[in-house]
């Protein structure tokens, strides 16, 4: 399992930490709506060590930081269903991690 190298607010200081708060605020901002780009949202539902392990699997095929991930949310149920807008297609694929 991947270590944490270093958060805002960790033990890191001086430039090392700027270093870090600038790389994350870059990959942050290149996330938000500009009118060339479509967004496309990814939902993970599963246990929290399922989740974990295919957040770490993206992140080391270079897909997305696990930083970018919301934190973890109740899933749907019937009294709180998933919404999409109007004209939103999903597709689906299911992944099977190993118990560890």
């Amino acid at each position: 399992m991947l270590a944490p190298q270093g958060f805002v607010g960790s033990e890191v200081s001086g430039a090392e930490h700027d270093l870090l708060i600038s790389v994350e605020i870059k990959q942050k901002l290149s996330n938000y709506p500009r009118p060339d780009r479509e967004p496309v949202k990814l939902l993970a539902i599963g246990s929290r060590e399922a989740i974990q392990a295919m957040l770490q699997q993206m992140h080391l095929c270079g897909f997305a930081e696990v930083f970018e991930w919301t934190d973890f949310m109740p899933a749907p149920t019937p009294e709180r269903p998933l919404r999409c807008r109007p004209g939103e297609l999903m597709r689906m694929l299911v992944k099977y991690f190993s118990k560890t």
